[in-house]
């Protein structure tokens, strides 16, 4: 039985082979062999491609007359009559004819060139949100800055800058045309300016102009955002690694034109690691962690035929107070008592009689309070 199918398998194979045919040549063109030409039989699923020498091969040709396509890019496509016969291959050689590519035509416009309005030297214009999204920066706008040429930060906990080589002390800084003298919070951990609240950020690390006061190495020009003046209330609220934000505004309620906007952000840490350590009688009950707070508002109220007044308001806490606990036996501990505060009040009054002058009045309220104490406590162990 399986001799009877293994011949008829056989005789069903060599019907087939007889009724095909093959089907083999050589393309050139005017400069010798062509190499990968496409070499195809039409109405069939039968091709082939052609050597690097230009030849080809095409098996299971069924008997009769065929037309043969053969294209190249950069040639003219050819298509040539054959008859194949069974059993036998029949040889095809042709020449194709180089052919010109056309394809459409490409205008190329230019678009004129916009002078350069700010002419400050060695300016860097920093788009705020980078701060939320670039690695190490905390969500601090001052450590963006520090990934930037040319400017550094003492020590890899600290958000000051230091600018060509100068000490942070010799950097001025610069909130809503207000100067800032104190814009860190945590001891120097993180800044004062949320990236959530923030607008622009300048800075000039070069030459500046003489209006910007005596500072040495840089100034650092910062613009909080007006409020979102199309709705009376949005917010959002983030939580970053350092701290918890949340940021609230609106347009100005009784149909006054203008906005407003409030920022409040905290540190987290502190409420979750106290109780544990607490607990364990290392510290104080009474005892509080490295923590901050502040408060930041600003109202706008216009315009009103060119004027506006802008209204700003920073309220801000930096505490620590740890006392070493009463069942702690370490025979020397130390007691850090150290509260800063930092308010600023300031208001501004823009005029613009035309789109070419602006005047700017303001008049801003500064404060910085600090209360430090340090206990060296002495225990006896028994």
């Amino acid at each position: 039985m399986k001799l009877f199918a293994f011949t008829i398998f056989i005789l069903i194979n060599f019907t087939l082979s007889a009724q095909t045919g093959s089907l083999s040549g050589k393309v050139t063109d005017t400069n010798g062999a062509l190499p990968s030409v496409n070499v195809f039989i039409l109405n069939t699923n039968l091709g082939a491609g052609a050597d690097e020498n230009g030849y080809y091969k095409i098996t299971g040709i069924p008997e009769g007359e065929h037309e043969v396509r053969f294209s190249a890019i950069g040639y003219q496509t050819k298509i040539v009559d054959v008859e194949i016969f069974p059993g036998k291959t029949t040889e095809l050689n042709t020449t194709l004819d180089e052919a010109v590519i056309e394809i459409e035509s490409v205008q190329v416009t230019g678009m004129k060139v916009q002078q350069q309005n700010d002419t400050r030297t060695s300016l860097i214009d920093l788009n705020p949100r980078n701060a939320k999204i670039l690695p190490g920066a905390a969500e601090d706008v001052l450590r963006t800055l520090q990934s930037l040429p040319g400017v550094l930060a003492p020590n890899d906990f600290s958000s000051q800058l230091v600018v060509r080589g100068s000490g942070p002390d010799q950097n001025l800084i610069i909130m809503d045309d207000v100067e800032i003298f104190n814009p860190y919070r945590l001891y120097g951990v993180v800044s004062m300016f949320n990236p959530d609240a923030v607008s622009d950020v300048n800075l000039m690390s070069g030459g500046f102009p003489a209006k910007y006061g005596d500072r040495l190495s840089a100034v650092l020009d910062v613009t909080n955002r007006e409020g979102d003046n199309s709705k009376y209330l949005r917010g959002n609220i983030n939580v970053s690694i350092v701290d918890a934000n949340i940021v609230l505004e609106g347009k100005n309620p009784f149909n006054v034109k203008g906005s407003w906007l409030v920022n409040s952000r905290r540190t987290y840490y502190d409420l979750v690691i106290e109780p544990f350590v607490k607990s364990a009688g290392l510290v104080d009950d009474n005892t509080s962690f490295p923590n901050f707070y502040d408060f930041q508002a600003k109202l706008v109220l216009g315009p009103f035929n060119g004027h506006k007044l802008l209204l700003n308001g920073i309220i801000s806490r930096d505490g620590v107070d740890v006392v070493s606990g009463e069942e702690r036996n370490t025979p020397d501990s130390v007691g850090v008592y150290n509260i800063t505060r930092n308010d600023i009040l300031s208001a501004a009054w823009h005029f613009a009689p035309s789109k070419n002058y602006l005047n700017k009045v303001i008049v801003s309220w500064y404060k910085i309070t600090a209360q430090q104490i340090l206990i060296h406590k002495y225990l006896i162990p028994h």
